[in-house]
């Protein structure tokens, strides 16, 4: 029996090379992996009129190392284990190792690029410098050829020959020197590059202070130079020349919400963050036996109105096109997952089912890290297709879906898209919100109900101060209790149940005061049958006017419809004070915390008893009823120039209205106490006029500016922000009247914000979104 041996005809370089890697950026990519792969902490790319320099401080190859392995086509050091003396337990050693690729292909990636080769490297041990030059034409004169018959020429030189302006300054390395350049590298391409090069190095990964890249194009320094010295500083993707970094995860961490999901030790841990607070924080054992011992780690970021802001304004591209959740290999990205057009993982797909109840692609920028050998996550050989559909690879699909992207999705819709205003928040003071806490502790019972979920941490101050009052508080307070206990938090337990008395005694005061009222409104309506006929008559004209001055307007209806609001307010300032004083006979020693919280109470209270009792004296308004459905323009344009006329003698307010019909429903006390505190502000401030100005910024925006010629914030108070946290005064204040303004816009939707402060006035801006 006679044996036989395949050979290999030289357009095997193409189908490895300019066939397999269709993509120039793919094809820098793989070269720049190979220097990761050779040890380097520096790799510049370095393009001139008609050469692209790869030079790296790697480890270099000396002349066996290019006989042996580089020019040993589909011969990979790393996947026999020899290279660096990487022993056959690759799992265990992969993640203090550093490779990136194992094909043994990536070489020929250069022909992808350019149509000359020419490779110098020096080994640190040797004062050789090993050159190879390939021309790889010399590959397609016949297809008959064989492809070990190709000549590719070797010298030996004792230092590196390169051109002027191309430096190498290591003590090791490898140059890569490619020519005949087959496409144009102008200014857009080269942006291009450095924005996909900073998605190609995980800007997680714990090596990434370890390796750096740097692109030089001295055709761009003018250019970029420009640039620089503009007034606004240009985004480090618009220079083209410098280090290629990524910053913008580091930055999001602290504006949006953001789920990080990790295996460690057979237990699957995730930890919930929103705007720097941490929310919660699980564990469970792993189900995803595949993934064990990969060092599967997750983070994921939704990305609402501000944080895509950010985003735009410090990448200098949008999200979109930046891309959504990336997959890291070792530390290096597998391409194409994560771009704009890619979805890997069918998240749009399902989106496409319910995109009030679903996040996309949009809506998300994150990534997802493991390590392993190709057994368990094979990169396609066609090196832009992904990874192939290994067990390991299905079970990273599916711990994404379950224990990530699912997560988060629960937390954003249940709680981040309950308030319009969400989407323009860069912090977590919104949280405090009684309707929103009370979702978040709906989320964190649902997961704590979740078989095999342990609850390790939750933000305790977001939940243990739910307001008796606050709506569906029985299933809050019930729902806090399961995880109190769920959790062993006996203090937390007994806080409960004082909870649940005052709640009590709050309905029982609340039920007798609403029992009086409505005898009063009884014999009201009486009244009102009476006098239908005469209203009738009495019909407003155009635009209704809320206010009217008019002395004789004030008649009994009116009265005792005032009257009817102040027992309301009374009455729970009634409760409020036995509740407390109930604590303090319960307690040897109350704290200091529920003291202040009962005195802010307090304080809200009386002021909407002041605001009543000048709806009495000035206006014909009816308070029968705590909301109404009005447009708030008008109001606001009314109360100011009818009600607020008691601040004349100390300061003079020009209401301008822009806006008509702008219809929601708000509570009128709680509008005249917004006013009446920014009024009383720019009064202690030394102000002599206020302009106010009302517009629609957008249709569905109502824009409130209000500018006085105070003295402004003092320069002592160097966080401008905190001016809206309780305790902070820039006067001789309380420090609640600017907090209690954010607390109560946020009932209506709506935001406020110190848009400028100097020594000649104060400007602040009010949001309402209907």
């Amino acid at each position: 029996m006679q044996s036989l041996n395949f050979r290999v005809s030289s357009h095997l370089k193409s189908i490895i090379g300019r066939d397999l890697i269709t993509d120039d950026f793919v094809a820098v990519f793989e070269l720049v992996k190979n220097s990761f792969d050779a040890g380097a902490s520096e790799v510049t790319l370095h393009f001139t009129e008609d050469s692209i320099f790869i030079i790296d401080n790697g480890k270099g190859m000396s002349y066996r190392d290019l006989v042996d392995k580089w020019l040993f086509v589909a011969y990979s050091a790393k996947q026999d284990g020899s290279e660096d003396g990487l022993h056959l337990d690759y799992r265990e050693s992969i993640q203090s190792k550093r490779y990136a690729g194992s094909k043994g292909v990536g070489r020929f990636s250069c022909d992808r690029l350019g149509e000359v080769l020419s490779l110098q490297t020096k080994v640190e041990s040797s004062t050789d410098v090993n050159r190879l030059d390939v021309i790889w034409s010399a590959f397609e004169s016949s297809s008959k050829d064989d492809f070990i018959n190709i000549d590719i020429n070797h010298s030996v030189s004792q230092d590196f020959s390169l051109c002027d302006g191309v430096d190498f300054d290591y003590d090791c390395g490898t140059v890569l020197e490619i020519s005949g350049l087959r496409e144009a590298w102008g200014r857009s391409k080269l942006k291009d590059l450095k924005s996909s090069l900073a998605k190609l190095i995980n800007p997680f990964g714990t090596q990434k202070n370890d390796f750096s890249v740097f692109i030089k194009a001295r055709s761009e320094l003018d250019e970029d130079a420009r640039l620089s010295n503009l007034k606004d500083e240009p985004s480090p993707n618009e220079i083209v020349n410098g280090p290629v970094d990524n910053f913008i995860f580091q930055t999001l961490q602290e504006k949006t919400t953001w789920l990080k999901t990790w295996i460690v030790d057979g237990v699957v841990i995730t930890e919930l963050i929103d705007r720097g607070k941490v929310i919660y924080r699980i564990s469970e054992d792993n189900e995803f036996k595949e993934l064990d011992g990969s060092g599967f780690e997750c983070n994921i970021f939704y990305l609402n109105r501000s944080a895509k802001a950010t985003f735009a304004r410090r990448m200098g591209v949008n999200s979109v096109s930046f891309g959504s959740v990336f997959l890291f290999k070792n530390g290096f990205r597998v391409y194409p997952v994560g771009e704009e057009l890619d979805d890997s993982f069918g998240i749009d797909r399902r989106k496409q089912q319910g995109h009030s109840r679903y996040l996309g692609t949009r809506e998300i920028l994150g990534k997802i890290d493991v390590y392993g050998d190709d057994s368990s996550f094979k990169e396609s050989s066609s090196r832009d297709k992904g990874l192939i559909e290994t067990p390991a690879y299905i079970q990273l699909k599916e711990a994404f879906w379950k224990k990530c992207l699912l997560r988060l999705e629960n937390y954003v819709v249940g709680v981040s898209w309950r308030v319009k205003y969400d989407a323009d928040l860069l912090d977590s003071s919104h949280l405090t919100r009684d309707e929103l806490r009370s979702k978040i502790i709906e989320v964190i019972n649902k997961l704590s109900n979740s078989p095999g979920v342990r609850v390790e941490y939750f933000a305790e101050d977001f939940l243990t101060l739910i307001d008796s009052k606050a709506k569906d508080f029985d299933k809050t307070i019930e729902s806090l209790s399961n995880i109190a206990q769920k959790t062993g938090n006996d203090e937390l337990v007994e806080e409960i149940k004082s909870a649940k008395f005052r709640y009590q005694e709050m309905l029982k005061a609340e039920s007798e005061a609403v029992q009086y009222a409505e005898r009063e409104r009884a014999e009201r309506h009486k009244a009102e049958a009476l006098a239908s006929k005469v209203e009738k008559d009495l019909k407003r004209e155009q635009e209704r006017n809320l206010f009217l001055t008019s002395l004789q307007s004030h008649d009994k209806d009116v009265l005792e419809s005032l009257h009817h609001q102040v027992i309301i307010y009374a009455s729970n300032a009634i409760n409020l004070i036995e509740a407390s004083l109930f604590s303090m006979h319960s307690r040897r020693q109350v704290p200091q915390q529920d003291l202040e919280e009962t005195l802010e109470n307090l304080l809200l209270l009386n002021q909407q008893v002041i605001a009543a009792s000048r709806f009495a004296t000035k206006a014909n308004f009816k308070l029968d009823s705590n909301s109404i459905t009005e447009d708030l323009a008008l109001y606001l344009d009314q109360y100011v120039e009818k009600i607020c006329k008691v601040y004349k003698s100390k300061i003079l307010i020009e209401v301008v209205r822009f806006s008509r019909e702008f219809v929601i429903q708000f509570k009128p006390i709680e509008i005249s106490i917004i006013i009446d505190n920014l009024i009383d502000n720019a009064i202690k401030a030394n102000a002599s006029y206020m302009k106010i100005e009302i517009s629609k910024s957008q249709s569905n925006v109502l824009l409130v500016s209000l500018e006085d010629n105070g003295v402004g914030i003092p320069s002592e108070i160097s966080n401008i922000e905190s001016i809206f946290d309780k305790g902070i005064t820039t006067t001789s204040g309380s420090g609640l009247g600017l907090y209690n303004v954010r607390q109560l816009l946020q009932n209506i939707n709506g935001t406020i914000e110190l848009a400028k402060s100097s020594f000649s006035g104060t400007t602040f801006e009010i949001k309402v979104y209907s």
